[in-house]
């Protein structure tokens, strides 16, 4: 049996997992690093961790001493998380990622009764002298190359193959033909939208309102009109329109909520296109997130880069969480592999 801990800015998720891979308990905390950025203190993320592993072993009915090894990932190798460990330079595979797992034992780090294998996060190769201006390279990611490798695991997908991490960023990771991470760029898309909605005036003209008449758009419509404007105006411009779209127009609260979801979209897009400046272009896209956000996204890259491209949604919540889970496990394999190779 083995603890798939998943560690997050804001939250913690905590997998019991059987030797056959399912899910046997789990337990969540709305603790992440961000506490930790918050207090100068690790205590309250120390402490998140270990009660959501107690809650997990105490619905499956088990004791710290039945779990095998706890695997971590994510924001918890950040500065601000647990341990700090340098991310990996791609191009990185599941080789690369087992070969550098750090094991720490038994209650070095946790008060736990069971070792920890942490997962190094990833970062662009952009160079050993890199200045600002390279700024456009430089990327990195904690927690979604164990994703990738579930992904990979999972859809028996060759790259290449472009992966699109819809939360609270976008990321664009770029796999090669050899099935290794590349390259990845990052937007602050989900956090902007909470920002706008629960910090700024514009967002009462978001929020769900009874008795509004509708403007009559078709979604096509309102996403294509997004898409301009952000090409020709800017972002800036867009956020403010569906204030616009409120006060001076007919429209409901789901036509204004699709216009600036698709306005953020369409500037993610910008991303993507840099990306392929930089040679990482693939046809495949597996878009990971929130089905609407993920439909979203599809629609705006087929409308911009062709109708050639294909598209594989992950967005059952289940899925995605088996998908983290089977990347730690074929990291682990790997690594134990090694360490018998090597009498370890």
């Amino acid at each position: 049996m083995r603890a798939i801990i998943d560690c997050g800015t804001t939250n913690t998720r905590i997998y019991l997992v059987d030797p056959e891979g399912r899910i046997v308990a789990q337990s969540t905390r709305k603790v992440g690093v961000r506490n930790t950025a918050m207090t100068g203190s690790k205590d309250t993320l120390r402490n998140g961790i270990c009660e959501a592993m107690t809650e997990a072993l105490d619905h499956a009915g088990l004791q710290e001493s039945d779990i095998e090894c706890a695997v971590a990932s994510g924001m918890i190798t950040s500065e601000i998380g647990l341990i700090e460990l340098p991310h990996l330079v791609t191009p990185v595979g599941i080789h690369d990622l087992a070969s550098h797992v750090q094991f720490v034992p038994a209650r070095e780090l946790l008060p736990l009764d069971m070792p920890i294998l942490f997962i190094r996060g990833v970062r662009n190769n952009y160079g050993a002298h890199a200045t600002l201006a390279d700024i456009r390279k430089v990327d990195f990611m904690r927690g979604e190359e164990t994703q990738v490798m579930g992904i990979l695991q999972d859809f028996a997908i060759k790259g290449p193959v472009n992966i699109l991490v819809l939360s609270s960023h976008t990321k664009v990771i770029h796999v090669n033909h050899e099935s290794k991470i590349e390259a990845s760029l990052t937007t602050l898309s989900g956090q902007l939208y909470e920002a706008i909605f629960k910090e700024t005036m514009i967002g009462q003209s978001l929020a769900e309102r009874t008795g509004e008449t509708s403007g009559g758009y078709s979604d096509d419509e309102i996403v294509s009109i997004a898409a301009q404007v952000v090409e020709e105006t800017g972002l800036d411009r867009c956020l403010m329109i569906p204030r616009f779209m409120q006060v001076l127009l007919q429209s409901d609260y789901r036509e204004r909520n699709l216009f600036l979801d698709a306005c953020i979209a369409a500037d993610d897009l910008k991303c993507i296109s840099d990306l392929h400046r930089q040679g990482y272009q693939a046809d495949t896209h597996i878009l990971f997130g929130h089905a609407n956000r993920c439909a979203l996204y599809a629609d705006l890259l087929k409308k911009k880069f062709g109708d050639h491209l294909m598209f594989i949604a992950v967005s059952d919540k289940e899925k995605q969480s088996e998908l983290t889970i089977m990347g730690a496990q074929a990291i682990v394999d790997r690594w134990r592999a090694l360490e018998k190779q090597q009498g370890g």
